[in-house]
């Protein structure tokens, strides 16, 4: 008997030892579990009687970024079907609202400063840097913009368009050549060799331009990362990329400041500094404009380039009136010079270039920092959460643009106001300040294909990947073919 009692306190001593280890672990992933959502339900504003809105604040710590990052844009679609234009979740270490809707976004944007403040995401900053105009607040914001805003003026857009026209034919031409390549590759390699040119004036060799392309993707790749900066880690490897970045400009602005311009040409960042007084920057606020430069200037057209190379490709009938508007304007032979006052008369062309960024907008989403508690759609947005409002699904919603999915240039004859309703550079305050320099790059661009070339997608029903910025999930592959003349070409990249 004593040797019974002896063995069953023996083998439950063992199934303690077993069990009490794998418990504890799951007790406290519930408590921490708990404690989270009830720290996100006190974090509501007593002062204002309303639920926060439905959705759900995933895992501790990480929340919903994993399933964010596997899902891309479809994570928001979704959420937005079952939740509504208004749901809360939690990404990159911020609970977060996120809101579509041109009233709501109406709302928020003409809320800046009074209900929110500029946001980023801490791996954005952190890679952005302090100096960058994009997360600048109050007067440091007004300043830095109003200085950013001489680099778009109309004399510095009229002097930028020979750049982008040289730039535009010379990929043109290569790719007539090679006959097969991938589009969206090519135009980002395009958009970056114009960003370099324009707006931070880098000119070097194809081979120095492909290697500096190649740190800036590591740089986008990582833009939107967990904040922890561990070796590994995608911050880590993004702020690596941006130190490489950063010496190549303070290289190029050096340059800049010892050496004779003989071309008379102005890039933005060389216009950015000459200003004087209290607009001037110093080095580093300079260095984080260009890289800012380059990643707006970049990233963005890059995207919106191929988006228009890929529509035009499906609808050549929209191809044949941008030649016969061409033709009206003297502008059907591809070796005449192109002027910003004359690109501003094609009317269609502009057209087609607002469905492209209408279709397809570049950026999704923007954020901000509620500064004040206050509603929306009956919902509470407690001040301190993060609010994402989104481009995309507020774009694709909008009552007014009737057959949404179709690609329809000349519904812009009739649209006079889509203020909050068509928003791909944003709106209020903090408007994309370069919003006429991406708009003259698609025109150019637009014109060049219309005038010199042929093509055809090799995929017409390819995925399409919304992180970073949209584009082609297998590269958008296409087929070019040079318009025969009896002239030779010239250009060489």
């Amino acid at each position: 008997m004593e040797l019974l009692i002896l063995e069953e306190v023996t083998t439950t001593g063992c199934l303690f030892s077993v069990i009490i280890p794998s418990i504890c672990p799951l007790i406290l992933l519930l408590l921490s579990w708990k404690l989270w959502y009830v720290y996100y339900n006190v974090s509501k504003d007593p002062q204002l009687s309303l639920p926060l809105p439905p959705g759900s604040l995933g895992f501790p710590l990480v929340g919903e970024t994993l399933s964010f990052i596997m899902s891309g844009a479809q994570f928001f679609k979704n959420r937005k079907k079952f939740y509504g234009n208004v749901f809360k979740t939690h990404l990159l270490g911020n609970p977060t609202i996120r809101v579509s809707g041109a009233k709501n976004v109406r709302k928020i944007l003409l809320g800046e400063n009074s209900l929110v403040t500029t946001y980023w995401p801490t791996s954005v900053r952190m890679l952005m840097g302090d100096g960058a105009i994009s997360h600048a607040i109050g007067a440091t914001h007004r300043m830095r913009r109003k200085a950013l805003l001489k680099a778009f003026s109309h004399d510095a857009l009229t002097s930028y368009v020979p750049i982008i026209q040289e730039v535009v034919q010379q990929f043109i031409q290569k790719w007539c050549r090679e006959g097969y390549v991938f589009g969206y590759p090519e135009c980002k390699r395009m958009a970056f060799k114009v960003a370099c040119r324009v707006l931070v004036g880098f000119n070097m060799p194809a081979p120095e331009h492909q290697k500096l392309l190649t740190v800036f993707h590591v740089f986008l790749d990582n833009l939107f990362s967990l904040p922890f900066n561990l070796p590994g880690s995608g911050l880590s490897k993004g702020m690596k990329a941006r130190k490489i970045l950063l010496e190549r400009i303070e290289e190029c602005i050096q340059q800049k400041q010892t050496q004779e311009n003989d071309s008379g040409f102005n890039d933005a960042m060389k216009l950015m500094m000459d200003m004087e007084g209290d607009e001037k920057l110093n080095l580093e606020e300079l260095k984080d404009v260009g890289l800012e430069l380059l990643f707006a200037g970049h990233a963005t057209c890059a995207s919106a380039a191929a988006s228009l190379l890929s529509q035009l490709a499906k609808k050549r009938a929209v191809v044949d009136r941008i030649a016969d508007e061409l033709k009206q304007h003297g502008l059907e032979d591809d070796r005449s010079k192109l002027s910003y006052d004359v690109i501003n008369k094609l009317s269609f062309v502009s057209n087609v270039v607002k469905e492209t960024l209408r279709i397809s907008p570049p950026v999704g989403a923007g954020f901000r920092k509620v500064i004040k508690s206050f509603e929306l759609d009956g919902y509470q947005v407690p001040r301190g959460w993060t609010l994402a409002y989104s481009i995309r699904e507020t774009q694709e919603a909008a009552e007014m643009f009737s057959d949404g999915e179709k690609f329809d240039p000349d519904r812009w004859n009739q649209i006079k106001d889509e203020k909050f309703h068509y928003l791909p550079f944003g709106a209020g305050s903090r408007a994309c300040p370069g919003k006429e320099l991406a708009k003259l790059i698609l025109k150019i661009f637009a014109i060049e294909l219309s005038r010199s070339c042929t093509w055809k997608l090799l995929n017409e029903s390819a995925q399409i990947n919304y992180l970073p910025v949209p584009h082609a999930a297998d590269g958008l592959p296409v087929e070019f073919s040079q318009i025969i003349t009896n002239r030779p070409r010239a250009f060489t990249i």
